[in-house]
């Protein structure tokens, strides 16, 4: 089978974790240098320069294998003693395979040390020579060094080959999205019960959800594209072999629509799905004796379970001379009875999941969540477990957190945040530390930047077992999937060359093969069923009915005027930016105008103040601090320039840039020379970074009560509530709006006419923030009927189903935020209450937020254009939304 193996060296052979340090100093220095060499240039973006035929040479000297077809890794070694243009070859897990012959290294070393192109490899063809093999090299990298490449490549006698070379057509990627999910709702595993101390009833398709994930942790099959060959493993993609089976992933994503019951299912399946398959045992109200006697005798049989199954054996044999002499000996004639019971028992076990002594020693769970979810989360677990069932569940948080590992062990659960451990992020952290049986990512495409610290602590527990939840597991582009796969350790693709050359690039490229393996690959680790979902033709869940209704304001004529006035000045001035081509380098100003006008279709009194242009570094300092407030009070969903991502740490440079701290500082610190801004070139400095001041995070200037005036979105809202307490007045309804300064606004109207409320933003502590949920959820009669809402703090685990009407007072940038928000009504406890989800969205007439609402629609589609998008596509459709929505 395998006669086109270049070397067996099995005997010899070693793995090489590219996430892992070891102490053998060559093979973490291997380590580190495949890692670095496979992360840039990035795949996005890159496009081929041609291919070439080279040559590999040393074979005899090092035990790394290859078959035909197999991609092979190429890094640089110019500290190698015997030639410093050396390019080593090694293969999937890291092996040394060989060299690249001297003379085509030589001129290869120039290209990869200037970063002007990528080098890949292929194995694609055989021959019987043990001291050389042939060796496909391809250039990758961006489209301006191109001809560069290939005129220092040929004045070196090497020329490439750029035949044929093309992309295929991209129209495909739309399709492929839609398509992605789809299919990944059934499961073969039928139903499951979950253990009874799991005290609700699972609904159907929770059951199903749950059954799943049982299988994925307790089956013992090969990941997606491994097959067994001979004595070898084999991955179809890669063309990769080895002797040693691949690490199975015990886990996966549970990609379920929000409102579904991910949270419930996870809960179950901790109770349900412990050590060989049984569920995991807690303190009940039965006699501790005989729980404790049962499962002593349990553990008993486990530990023996060689010695048992020679004594059954012989016992089904009717060679039972040995068991009774045995039994005789060894124990009273009234406990061979329950011997014999708790022998059976243990024998007739899942016996698909052999785990070792350390494995069962693993008892806790690990569940990470945002700080949002957390009082979500241990509201569900004092909801949704029995009331005689014990369960020991920790909260690890705050400065007093027991940080022992024998401490965190011992618990069933442990809860804690993000923020929590990129924080305790370092060799002494105790999460690191503990042998985790589980651990759980909630919302867990928040991990999707590996360059994080967040990130990058995840990748580093150890633990048997690994989940990640999330209704989005893709957020902007398939790049997304990286690091939920690095997480889930799905080898050989937890490393993000062979991720980049197999599956993102031909994805990227709307190559049909790369889809349909992204296709096969999320198919495998991912069950998603959303509200819409059908069975058998039925509706998966039968959630009320939603209806969703604009109400156009008209503006009063003073309303207008001042409207109207700000939006000629405005488009003055973007109209200069548009013909200049300096939208994007004056991107913090297009931002504040639009947000001026947004902020007068909501009231007057929410425009901040003006600052004329200052001298002083203290009146520039305060300048700049009133544009970062602008920005991140605008509620765009700001990217930073450097990641693409939502910016996280804000800074603002003294050119009114806005970037993640994190991300600028990296720029400033690698620029050789004068760094500069990465949208207007600027020169920008580590020290002139400014930062919004802490203690002003979260502050809103209040209002003043004897000097509030009305607008027509509050007269528009009063009329709505007024209406609906006259029809009921236990009627629950959320106010939404982006701006918190808003919020503040309409308190006052609603103490007026007397209606009760509470409020929630995202300035609030956890304790403050579970108090209010719990105060708005509750039925009881003096219980508030209205609770303001900032948009951003609405977003992720909230669960307001108390409400039946949702007021959403602005329209928001990303659809999927105000989608994110009513979820948190539209979910699965609303059944109970019968009631039907009304949303109104009030939108002025004629003004930036119709134009916004335009460009909502349009953006629907979002994801999909991502998938297959460029940095500069995204720079377009910036500059081309500014447009539409000032009408240019």
């Amino acid at each position: 089978m395998f006669s086109n193996r270049w070397r067996f060296g099995w005997d010899r052979y070693t793995e090489v974790d590219l996430f892992t340090d070891h102490n053998d100093t060559n093979a973490e220095t291997l380590s580190q240098a495949i890692r670095a060499a496979s992360e840039e240039p990035d795949a996005d973006g890159s496009v081929l320069f041609g291919h070439l035929q080279g040559t590999v040479v040393g074979l005899r000297y090092y035990t790394g294998v290859v078959n035909s077809g197999e991609m092979v890794g190429l890094v640089r070694q110019p500290q190698n003693p015997y030639d410093r243009n050396a390019v080593m070859v090694a293969n999937i897990y890291g092996n040394q395979v060989g060299h690249i012959k001297k003379e085509l290294a030589a001129a290869m070393a120039y290209v990869m040390d200037n970063k002007l192109a990528k080098v890949e490899g292929v194995v694609h063809s055989g021959t019987k020579n043990k001291f050389t093999m042939p060796v496909m090299l391809s250039f990758w990298g961006k489209e301006e060094k191109k001809n560069t490449v290939i005129e220092m490549m040929a004045r070196r006698g090497y020329k490439l080959n750029t035949g044929g070379i093309g992309q295929a057509g991209t129209n495909t990627l739309k399709n492929a999205f839609d398509n992605l999910f789809e299919g990944l709702m059934e499961s073969k595993d039928g139903e499951k019960e979950a253990a009874k101390s799991v005290g609700t009833p699972l609904l159907p398709h929770q059951k199903k959800a749950l059954s799943w994930m049982c299988a994925r942790e307790n089956k013992s099959g090969l990941p997606p594209f491994w097959e067994k060959r001979g004595e070898l493993y084999y991955n179809t993609l890669t063309c990769f072999s080895a002797k040693e089976i691949p690490e199975r992933v015990r886990g996966g994503i549970l990609a379920d629509d929000m409102g579904l019951g991910k949270t419930l299912t996870t809960i179950a399946l901790i109770l349900t799905n412990f050590h060989n398959g049984k569920p995991l045992p807690v303190e009940t109200c039965v006699s501790v004796t005989v729980l404790n006697l049962y499962f002593s005798i349990t553990v008993w049989c486990e530990q023996h379970l060689f010695i048992i199954k020679w004594l059954f054996a012989c016992y089904q044999e009717g060679q039972s001379s040995p068991l009774k002499a045995r039994t005789k000996k060894q124990m009273p004639p009234k406990l061979e009875g329950i011997f014999i019971s708790c022998l059976l028992f243990t024998l007739c076990s899942d016996p698909s999941i052999p785990e070792s002594a350390e494995d069962l020693k693993a008892r806790a769970t690990l569940i990470i969540c945002p700080l949002s979810v957390l009082s979500n989360w241990l509201d569900q677990f004092e909801q949704h477990v029995s009331a005689n069932v014990k369960l020991n569940v920790y909260l690890y948080y705050g400065s007093d957190r027991n940080r022992s590992t024998k401490f965190l062990s011992s618990q069933d659960v442990v809860i804690t945040t993000y923020n929590i451990l990129s924080s305790d992020n370092g060799d002494k952290s105790p999460l690191h530390v503990v042998n985790w049986l589980r651990v759980v990512l909630d919302e867990g495409h928040i991990i999707r930047n590996p360059d994080t610290l967040m990130s990058k602590a995840v990748l580093r527990f150890k633990a048997q077992r690994r989940w990640i939840l999330s209704g989005t597991p893709i957020q902007n582009s398939v790049k997304d999937l990286w690091m939920l796969l690095a997480f889930l350790h799905l080898k050989p693709f937890d490393v993000r060359e062979w991720w980049n050359r197999v599956i993102q690039r031909p994805v990227t490229q709307g190559n049909k093969e790369g889809l349909q393996n992204l296709q096969t690959l999320v198919k495998c680790i991912t069950l998603r069923r959303t509200k819409n979902s059908e069975v058998n033709g039925r509706p998966l869940v039968s959630l009320p009915e939603k209806t969703v209704c604009v109400e156009k304001v008209e503006l009063s004529q003073a309303e207008r005027e001042e409207y109207e006035l700000a939006r000629n000045e405005g488009r003055n001035t973007i109209g200069r930016y548009v013909s200049e081509g300096t939208v994007l380098s004056n991107y913090a100003h297009v931002l504040a105008i639009l947000m001026r006008l947004r902020q007068l279709c909501c009231h007057p009194d929410l425009l901040a103040k003006t600052s004329t242009d200052l001298a002083t570094p203290a009146e520039l300092r305060e300048r700049l601090i009133e544009k970062l407030r602008m920005v991140l009070a605008s509620g765009s969903d700001e990217e930073c320039s450097v990641c693409l991502e939502s910016v996280r740490l804000p800074v603002i440079t003294h050119c009114a840039h806005v970037y993640c701290r994190p991300c600028i500082a990296q720029v400033i610190s690698t620029e050789k020379e004068t760094a500069r801004c990465p949208l207007c070139r600027s020169e920008i400095k580590t020290s002139e970074l400014v930062e919004f001041p802490q203690e002003e995070m979260g502050e809103e200037n209040g209002t003043n009560s004897e000097k509030w005036r009305t607008s027509s979105k509050v007269q528009a809202l009063m009329a709505n509530l007024l209406r609906l307490r006259s029809e009921d007045n236990r009627i629950k309804c959320l106010v939404v709006s982006q701006f918190t300064r808003f919020l503040t606004i309409l308190e006052t109207p609603l103490r007026e006419h007397g209606f009760s409320y509470v409020r929630l933003d995202g300035t609030m502590s956890l304790k403050k923030r579970t108090q209010v949920i719990q105060e708005f959820q509750s039925s009881a009669d003096s219980s508030p009927v209205i609770m303001l809402l900032s948009l951003k703090a609405g977003g992720v685990g909230l669960n307001l189903t108390a409400a039946s009407h949702v007021f959403l007072m602005d329209p928001a940038w990303n659809p999927a935020t105000e989608e994110q928000c009513i979820d948190r009504c539209h979910r699965l406890e609303l059944i109970k209450c019968f009631l039907p989800l009304n949303i109104k969205c009030f939108i002025v007439k004629d003004s930036v937020e119709e134009n916004m609402v335009k460009i909502q629609k349009k953006k629907q589609d979002l994801l999909e254009k991502a998938f297959g998008s460029t940095n500069t596509d995204r720079k377009a459709s910036r500059i081309s939304d500014i447009k539409a929505l000032m009408e240019l």
